[in-house]
């Protein structure tokens, strides 16, 4: 990769990124969002399609997210929203 994007990213100490030393730490630290961002996808789309089940069999549905998290933690996950998504 350093051979498409390193060139663009090297040598410009206006940028504080660009030191070749920490273009590989960029490149892992998107790949590891990615993943983290593609994992809470799909747990939410798990939440989803059983619940959607459950509406239609007319039954009650009880959300994992509310089993495995406390009340505040999930207060503060809410009431700090700004914070993590300015």
């Amino acid at each position: 990769m350093e051979k498409y994007f390193g060139n663009a990213y090297r040598g410009d100490p206006g940028i504080p990124h660009t030191d070749p030393d920490r273009f590989l730490n960029i490149w892992i630290g998107s790949a590891a969002f990615s993943a983290l961002a593609c994992w809470h996808d799909k747990a939410m789309l798990y939440e989803q399609h059983h619940w959607k089940k459950a509406m239609a069999k007319k039954q009650p549905y009880k959300f994992k997210w509310n089993e495995y998290m406390d009340k505040d933690a999930r207060d503060s996950y809410y009431f700090n929203w700004p914070v993590y998504f300015p």
